[in-house]
């Protein structure tokens, strides 16, 4: 039988799961790739884009993900991507609730690109959420690390602003 999820691990849980969403922007910016596959994406991920560039969702490996990143975003002088409001969705704790394996995460984005080669402008802003399905990996857990990692990343646009031109060096991604 399972121990109650009590106060301080669903804290602890929220905690976890922000700071790794917040990682994940921070990567992308960063262009750390290694970052990606070791603090934020599960060993398999879905990855979905569709909303912004069509296509299917796409499964693959986090570091097969991370890897295909490396040249589109290398085609970027600069980003900014900022992530807020975070909505996470986990069990009250209390008697009789079980600690999840798994949560969602509803948050807001802005995303601020910059490619000086772009013809009609080098900036691209758009917003929109991230839909995002995390699982609580054991074995990270037990080596006494944030034991939280993305497993499903979609982006939901809602609105863009800007030189369509900076996007066309990252028009494959998520597919």
């Amino acid at each position: 039988m399972s121990a109650s999820y009590d106060i301080q691990t669903y804290l602890l849980d929220r905690a976890n799961v922000h700071d790794t969403v917040i990682r994940l922007t921070l990567n992308f910016d960063l262009k750390s790739y290694e970052g990606l596959v070791k603090d934020v994406y599960a060993p398999q991920v879905v990855i979905d884009y569709t909303s912004m560039f069509g296509g299917q969702p796409l499964e693959t490996t986090s570091e097969e993900w991370a890897k295909s990143l490396d040249p589109m975003m290398a085609a970027f002088d600069g980003t900014q991507h900022v992530v807020e409001g975070l909505l996470i969705e986990l069990p009250q704790p209390g008697k009789g609730a079980a600690r999840p394996d798994k949560c969602k995460v509803t948050a807001n984005v802005n995303g601020h690109l910059c490619r000086k080669a772009a013809r009609g402008g080098h900036m691209m802003h758009n917003g929109g959420r991230y839909v995002l399905e995390l699982v609580r990996l054991p074995e990270l857990e037990q080596k006494g690390e944030n034991p939280w990692r993305i497993s499903k990343h979609a982006t939901i646009l809602s609105w863009e602003d800007g030189s369509p031109d900076v996007m066309n060096s990252v028009s494959s991604i998520g597919h």
